[in-house]
């Protein structure tokens, strides 16, 4: 018998083979899934769906289609998809390799391509790779991936198959969780967030896993950690309540350390643990006893500024009073009477930057007077500047030549060009630095499109930055974007065009993949930027308008000025 010539496989349920005839098989791509708790589980309450073993009989076109659904079923190593295999290749397949995410309302095919071979066409929406690093395509792509059958007593199974699991997306969304796995900036003063998607039934352990071995690719050499890599903090013991509370015995690997890297580690492993929205609490255990952390030697998380400034008629002013019998406060005594553009602030109220009105200076001053106002760069038409917690200006030429300049606070000996090959040939539109001093946000566009890209700085241990890492692409769900800030560790603020209309939209986008749309911002909006430590967002237009905003529409700010931001 050989398969069939070709199947078209239509949208199904989620956890069962339905309506499966002899000359067509079907694939589930999309609908609801039964979730049930699991017993004896890490997590109370974890969801299980249930998959089907092969049955008696089936097409090759049904056990290709019962192993793609079996991918949902995680149990005993995948003992279900296993079955679907020939012993030998059951004995090969890793299933720990990754996860394609598959559309769920688009058509799946089957195609014969040879003697005792398949091809599954799959509408691929993104990839998680074996350590959970989510991969978003910008749209749906169609991918080709070919299996081998052949018969065993009489029943068909596959002999050939590719390393990993597949999972619609609704599968995914209710199979796995987002979390955040921390580790050290180049200085050890702040904990940096790396995304990874883990099993909602073993999330502590998939994180204590994770920590161990190390950062995603994109944070590589830009990022360090105190957690050891030793097999016995993978296999910390967890006891997870059913309040979903976990208390997590502190390893021997981490306990045992000295006093400073034990501080750091520890801080690395709560705040991992505490970022699984899944667990409602963590305790640090050691022999009984809860460990608490040396508040002198602990890393934070990095969060964004609260207070609002601005570009006024003239110098950067605060936005923070805005209503008082008073005209807002010069902030920056060297730019007071001068007219600029982009004005930012470094988190402790020291230096600042800003350009001029059309973009072709870089100036860098101080709140305090203590660093003399100079032109940093000239030449140019530049992005507007950053500032990070290491005294540096982040800025690039629009027409980039691969490479981004960091501009020291103290001298221009200091200055650095930090190479960035990636964008060699793109339009830089935007760049902002996150809290941590480490992961940064650019946005860039060509011909093809704008792109969303998060990077790392690498830097030395005293914080000069030597280059940027190859970036992930980030999936904005706009169009044509033209802004893109830091609102918190986890979120970007977004400004662009509605994929439909092309009107102006404006969004917070988290990194782990939620869109939130915000109120539809004025026509002539150039600039939109929040912090959800203020929890608030300014936007300004190119005629000098200001407008905030809670959420709830926008109001307009009886003041003149332009390009809002925190610090």
């Amino acid at each position: 018998m050989r398969p069939a010539r070709r199947s078209i496989l239509h949208a199904l349920g989620a956890a069962a083979l339905l309506g499966l005839g002899a000359g067509c098989a079907r694939i589930p791509t999309d609908s609801g899934i039964d979730s049930q708790v699991l017993p004896g589980q890490s997590h109370p309450g974890a969801p299980y769906v249930r998959a089907l073993p092969p049955s008696d009989g089936a097409t090759a076109q049904e056990v290709l289609a019962g192993f793609v659904q079996a991918g949902v079923g995680s149990e005993d190593d995948f003992a279900v998809a296993r079955a679907y295999l020939t012993e030998a290749e059951s004995e090969r397949w890793d299933p720990s390799a990754g996860i394609t995410v598959y559309s769920g309302s688009q058509e799946l095919r089957v195609e014969e391509v040879g003697e005792g071979r398949l091809s599954l066409v799959l509408q691929v929406l993104a990839s998680v790779d074996g350590t959970g690093v989510r991969s978003m395509l910008p749209s749906a792509s169609s991918r080709e991936v070919e299996v081998a059958v052949e018969e065993v007593e009489d029943q068909w199974r596959l002999s050939e198959v590719p390393d990993g699991i597949f999972l619609s997306e609704a599968a995914f969304e209710t199979l796995y969780a987002p979390a955040r796995l921390y580790f050290l900036d180049a200085r050890s003063r702040h904990l940096v967030p790396d995304h990874r998607f883990v099993p909602l039934r073993r999330g502590a352990a998939a994180v204590l896993e994770g920590l161990v071995a190390g950062p995603a690719p994109f944070l590589e050499g830009a990022v360090g950690s105190q957690v050891p890599r030793s097999a016995d903090i993978a296999d910390a013991a967890i006891e997870i309540g059913v309040d979903g509370s976990a208390r997590v015995e502190v390893p021997a690997a981490i306990a045992t350390l000295g006093a400073g890297p034990r501080a750091l580690a520890l801080s690395q492993l709560e705040a991992s643990l505490r970022s699984l929205l899944s667990l409602s609490g963590v305790r640090l255990m050691r022999k009984g006893q809860d460990v608490i952390i040396d508040e002198a030697g602990r890393a934070d998380r990095a969060l964004p500024g609260h207070r609002p400034i601005a570009a006024g008629e003239a110098g950067v002013v605060s936005l923070a009073d805005i209503g008082a019998a008073d005209p807002p406060a010069q902030l920056v005594p060297a730019l007071a009477g001068m007219e600029v553009a982009s004005p930012t602030i470094a988190q402790d109220g020291v230096l600042a930057a800003a350009r001029s009105p059309e973009g072709s200076t870089v100036l860098i001053a101080s709140s305090d007077d203590s660093v003399p106002l100079r032109e940093a760069a000239t030449g140019g038409v530049f992005v507007a500047p950053r500032i990070d917690g290491s005294g540096y200006v982040w800025t690039s030429v629009r027409q980039n030549p691969g490479a981004v300049s960091a501009l020291s606070g103290t001298s221009a000996e200091r200055d650095a060009k930090v190479d960035a090959p990636w964008l060699a040939g793109r339009e830089v539109r935007a760049l902002d630095i996150a809290a941590d001093d480490t992961r940064m946000l650019v946005l860039s566009a060509d011909a093809g499109g704008t792109r969303l890209d998060l990077c790392a700085v690498v830097r030395d241990a005293e914080g000069v930055p030597a280059s940027l890492t190859d970036p992930v692409v980030i999936r904005p769900f706009l169009d044509d974007v033209t802004q893109a800030s830091w609102y918190d560790e986890v979120v970007a603020v977004v400004l662009g065009a509605d994929p439909t209309t092309g009107e102006l939209r404006a969004q917070l986008l988290d990194l782990a993949g939620e869109v939130e749309p915000l109120p539809t911002p004025a026509a002539g909006t150039e600039r939109i930027v929040g912090s959800a430590v203020a929890d608030t967002l300014w936007s300004s237009t190119a005629a000098g308008e200001l407008r905030r905003t809670d959420g709830e529409g926008w109001t307009t700010v009886d003041l003149a000025g332009r390009d809002p931001s925190f610090y």
